[in-house]
């Protein structure tokens, strides 16, 4: 896994984020997340799903490495998808999400393909609002 180009790893995508390897800094990525999530239409309780996925990924690569992270946002109506990347750093821990941390991302969001490797860490998860799930049955 080549890592050299992280813009094309995000994807094409509304809004991208280049975020630092900080705690600090999830809070800017959890409000953009808020943010796509309205512009989707997605309700309260699919807005704070959403928030917490992203949380929760995030911190888990932070652990990982010690560069930079870019998280792209993609969003149409009723799905929001989120996009992540950072290179590896050094002799890090691999990528782990804690068992709670996995229970909670694979419960809160529909789709997630976390992909770990000596070149970086890449992420991909979708939400999707349950009215348009109902929509299209």
């Amino acid at each position: 896994m080549m890592l050299d180009n992280l813009e094309g790893v995000v994807g094409q995508c509304e809004l991208r984020l280049q975020v630092p390897p900080t705690v600090e800094h999830l809070r800017t990525v959890r409000l953009v997340a808020a943010d796509a999530a309205e512009r989707a239409g997605l309700d309260c309780d699919e807005t704070d799903d959403l928030r917490i996925a992203v949380d929760e990924v995030c911190h888990a690569v932070l652990k990982s490495t010690e560069t930079p992270i870019t998280v792209g946002f993609s969003t149409e109506p009723g799905l929001v998808e989120v996009r992540g990347a950072a290179q590896r750093a050094g002799a890090l821990a691999p990528l782990q999400l804690s068992r709670i941390s996995q229970l909670i991302v694979d419960s809160v969001a529909d789709d997630v393909e976390i992909c770990d490797g000596s070149a970086g860490i890449q992420f991909t998860f979708v939400k999707r609002t349950a009215r348009s799930e109902v929509g299209t049955r």
